[in-house]
């Protein structure tokens, strides 16, 4: 399904004012907060890293995703996600993980990226509200690790923002997510701000 998607990157020093503004929105929680995990993927180019960076649409992401605080090795529910941007436009296809351990070991064949590799892990803490008719999602505590040396030099960094991400499954509903959220939009990809802060030149 397609949603639009609307990202504001924090600092930490910011977190109380937002959250002011939260309640002054009447942001109502309606899930429990939890431990996400990413494992992205990439080729041995990291084109869908450059791809990413320099804007390019439309894009694809490749990532495992688990939740807890578990190892993917102790973990059975592990879904595969093929995520797509094309401006504030998203759309994901998901489906459980069956063959775990080959897609880690050997790759996953993408008809476009050909054979990409587990490159880096991403784990934050996430919390769920709701605004009137839009949903919000704010992701704190973000730690990028190196999953397998590809290409990267540091084991483990992590940031001082937290993510706030705004959706929304009406497409016509952008004009009136920027007038409820008065916040500056940014393009942030946890992958690329992993590998940015992972890799040494």
């Amino acid at each position: 399904m397609d949603r639009i998607e609307y990202k504001i990157e924090i600092h930490i020093s910011n977190k109380i004012h937002f959250y002011n503004f939260m309640k002054k929105k009447k942001a109502k929680q309606i899930f429990n907060s939890r431990t996400i995990n990413s494992i992205y993927f990439d080729n041995s180019r990291l084109e869908m890293y450059y791809d990413s960076i320099e804007g390019i649409s439309p894009r694809k992401k490749i990532r495992f995703r688990y939740y807890g605080n578990t190892k993917i090795s102790d973990n059975s529910n592990v879904n595969l996600e093929l995520k797509y941007s094309k401006s504030n436009i998203r759309s994901k296809y998901k489906t459980k993980v069956h063959d775990l351990y080959k897609y880690l070991n050997y790759g996953y064949f993408d008809s476009q990226y050909g054979i990409c590799y587990p490159i880096t892990l991403v784990k934050y803490n996430r919390n769920y509200y709701k605004i009137a008719n839009f949903r919000i999602t704010i992701d704190e505590n973000i730690e990028f690790i190196n999953y397998n040396k590809f290409k990267l030099k540091k084991k483990l960094v992590s940031i001082n923002e937290f993510i706030v991400e705004v959706k929304n499954n009406n497409l016509n509903q952008i004009d009136n997510l920027q007038k409820e959220f008065p916040f500056q939009n940014v393009r942030f990809s946890k992958y690329c701000k992993s590998i940015d802060n992972l890799i040494t030149y």
